[in-house]
């Protein structure tokens, strides 16, 4: 977010800590719990903290049963080795993968933040004032027995938030198959006013989303545990509809990014399986064609990319 002299707006989201995952049974101060903090970056990129710290609940201090949070629990499904651990609803401090705090944005307009965590299947809305600052959130909890947890987010062109259902529908999890996405406005409150729910793409933990970005009319999803790549349109009104299911295939996609050149959109996903990049043309129906992309990550180890 853009601020007045030559300055710039950064939030960061924090998961949680202090401790390491696998001692996840220690509850620690609400200060060390996950949040969100900001901070003031000049034009040379050097940064100051702008004093503003919020916090993120990230459920329960147990899972229902009691059990505790182990290391194969805070691995969650995206360590690409299949389901989750059986005890990975452990809600502590710091949560498992699975639910903890997702992802951090601004609306398009820069007046607020939206934050998503999977483990409580809620959205926060943080206003931001003039100076920067975020107070109290509108939160919003997805009705049981449906439990998507929300999980990655984009905006449309229209500036409607769309938004990755790890779950969808689904009244209990872990659930495979039943990747979704939906979308919603949001008003100046922070209430967010649904326009498509629970669109399914078939595929299992739908996790990123991306959209086209010249016309915006089409937006993409990385299912990680189906390996697959599905596409939606993405109307003028802000709804949804899929395209198609599996509109590419990948090693344990991650993340994903779209950039634009000489008219021309491309699409770049993350294949956290096999330590690659996998790069497709955006064509004009919204289909994907293969170009070359790169090698050379980590397998297994690479969480994240951004393209411009």
């Amino acid at each position: 977010m853009k601020m007045g002299h030559k300055q710039s707006l950064l939030y960061v989201l924090n998961a949680g800590g202090p401790e390491p995952p696998g001692v996840c049974h220690l509850q620690p101060a609400a200060a060390d719990g996950p949040n969100i903090t900001g901070f003031l970056v000049d034009e040379l990129g050097r940064m100051e903290p702008a004093g503003s710290t919020q916090p993120i609940d990230p459920g329960p201090a147990s899972a229902p049963s009691g059990v505790s949070c182990t290391d194969s629990a805070a691995a969650g499904f995206h360590s690409l080795t299949g389901a989750p651990a059986a005890d990975f609803q452990c809600g502590l401090n710091p949560p498992s993968f699975v639910r903890s705090p997702a992802q951090i944005g601004f609306t398009p307009d820069g007046n607020q933040l939206v934050v998503t965590v999977k483990g409580t299947n809620t959205i926060y809305v943080f206003p931001v004032d003039e100076d920067g600052n975020v107070s109290s959130p509108k939160i919003t909890q997805a009705p049981g027995p449906a439990l998507p947890t929300y999980f990655g987010f984009t905006f449309s062109k229209q500036e409607d938030l769309l938004m990755t259902e790890t779950f969808g529908a689904a009244a209990s999890i872990p659930v495979s198959g039943t990747g979704a996405v939906s979308s919603f406005g949001i008003n100046k409150a922070g209430n967010l006013l649904p326009v498509s729910s629970h669109i399914g793409d078939g595929g299992t933990a739908a996790c990123w989303i991306a959209l086209e970005p010249i016309a915006g009319t089409y937006a993409y999803v990385s299912n990680s545990l189906s390996a697959s790549i599905s596409s939606y349109t993405v109307s003028a009104n802000g709804s949804v509809t899929l395209l198609n299911g599996i509109a590419a295939s990948g090693a344990g996609p991650n993340d994903l990014a779209t950039a634009q050149e000489n008219g021309v959109s491309y699409l770049y996903v993350l294949d956290a399986g096999s330590g690659a990049v996998a790069a497709f043309r955006i064509n004009r129906d919204g289909s994907l064609t293969a170009i070359t992309g790169g090698s050379g990550l980590p397998a297994g180890g690479a969480e994240g990319l951004a393209a411009f």
